[in-house]
């Protein structure tokens, strides 16, 4: 199968969607701090990228699958951080 040049641009765009949150949860993961996320933004952000995922696998379409799987993945994993590091931020000792 040849990707045109409409899927490339897709890839590209989710590859660029999928890593700009990956800084922020490698900070709360670094920092032990979550306070500053907000519960809202988390559990709607889910619903959405949960809702392109089952849309992506409707229409076949792997670049708006797999942008919304890896999305969907770190803002679970944002989630869990945030519960895990619920209360008083922590200090990092290095």
């Amino acid at each position: 199968m040849t990707m045109n040049w409409v899927e490339i641009v897709g890839f590209i765009a989710a590859f660029c969607t999928a890593t700009a949150y990956l800084p922020q949860v490698l900070m709360v993961w670094r920092s032990k701090d979550a306070s500053g996320v907000s519960w809202g933004m988390v559990l709607l952000l889910c619903v959405g990228l949960a809702l392109w995922f089952v849309y992506g696998i409707a229409i076949h379409r792997w670049p708006v699958i797999l942008v919304n799987g890896f999305t969907l993945t770190l803002t679970g994993t944002m989630a869990v951080l945030k519960l895990r590091y619920k209360g008083t931020p922590q200090t990092v000792r290095v």
